[in-house]
């Protein structure tokens, strides 16, 4: 059984924790970005394709992100 943890411990895990959040987001946003990058910034892909390029952008930075989460704070 672990002891009490000292405010040290615990301010450690929480810098660990916005650390993971923080990454997750920022590779989430660059997936997102790489998929949908045709249409968001050279505007090359038009019509369904187009939507179905960001559709699946998001579909990929949600998943990129909560693998982030979960395998970063799986330590703790």
């Amino acid at each position: 059984m672990r002891g009490r943890r000292t405010q040290a411990q615990r301010d450690e895990a929480t810098v660990e924790s916005v650390y993971v959040a923080a990454s997750a987001l920022v590779l989430a946003m660059a997936a997102c970005l790489v998929v949908a990058s045709p249409v968001l910034l050279f505007d090359a892909v038009h019509g369904e394709a187009g939507r179905t390029l960001v559709v699946l952008g998001k579909a990929v930075g949600a998943v990129v992100f909560v693998a982030r989460l979960v395998t970063g704070l799986r330590g703790h």
